[in-house]
């Protein structure tokens, strides 16, 4: 099974209600309380774009199953350490894509793009409840997973849709970072799937999720205003360390 890159395309998202911009004086003040006041977005305008999980006994959920139970059998204890990394959703989990302790060199970023990702995790999660899937070690005894169980439905992914939407957040913040902010978008995801907490097909419909509602964010006022904020943090982090770059794990 192919996985399409996360920065293939942008594909055309209608969620976005749009609201005017904050005033200048108030800038300062949305970034350090909330920077995404007054977004709008809309669920059902993204119910299209996931579509729906495989149904039960089809060639879709028979692939789905398979790279499940591949996985399963072939994991290793580093692969298992490298999706633990992953397990909570912290802006910290990019520092080394970007070159940089975010909290420290960008703590307007770091401050106030969770405002943006919450906004986002509110509409992933009315389509979860709304698909309302279970997770495949509930359906499938067989399956033993390597993170912990989660009580939640499961497509799509919470998240690979948080650290796809991170990356490309960043991305718009970054370009010149795009490929490494994509490596960890992905592996926020893939772990999910490695360890048999999501099926495959959770994380694609997180992915084009993430696509879609990442661009009607980057369309809005909101975003535009906070991205000027912080064009002085922005510089700073482009300042790679001393001895370049370091390789991202795969």
């Amino acid at each position: 099974m192919q996985i399409p890159l996360l920065l293939a395309a942008f594909v055309l998202g209608a969620g976005l209600i749009a609201t005017p911009a904050p005033g200048l004086g108030q800038e300062q003040k949305l970034v350090e309380q909330n920077p995404a006041a007054g977004m709008k977005l809309s669920a059902e305008n993204y119910k299209v774009i996931i579509g729906n999980p495989p149904s039960s006994g089809s060639a879709e959920e028979a692939n789905d199953l398979a790279i499940l139970r591949w996985n399963q059998r072939t994991r290793y204890p580093q692969g298992v350490v490298h999706s633990w990394r992953f397990l909570y959703r912290n802006l910290s989990s990019f520092d080394a894509a970007v070159g940089a302790d975010l909290a420290k060199a960008a703590p307007g970023l770091f401050k106030g793009l969770p405002a943006f990702l919450k906004e986002i995790d509110n509409i992933k999660d009315q389509l979860k409840d709304a698909v309302a899937r279970p997770r495949p070690y509930v359906s499938f005894k067989e399956f033993q997973p390597c993170l912990p169980l989660e009580s939640t439905w499961s497509y799509p992914s919470g998240h690979a849709t948080w650290y796809a939407a991170t990356s490309l957040l960043l991305t718009d913040l970054l370009p010149a970072r795009a490929e490494r902010l994509e490596q960890v978008g992905l592996q926020g995801g893939y772990a999910r799937n490695y360890c048999g907490v999501h099926y495959p097909s959770d994380v694609l419909a997180s992915q084009r999720l993430a696509i879609a509602i990442s661009k009607d964010v980057i369309a809005s006022a909101q975003w535009k205003s906070f991205k000027e904020q912080l064009k002085p943090e922005l510089q700073k982090l482009m300042v790679a360390p001393p001895a370049g770059l370091p390789l991202l794990t795969d």
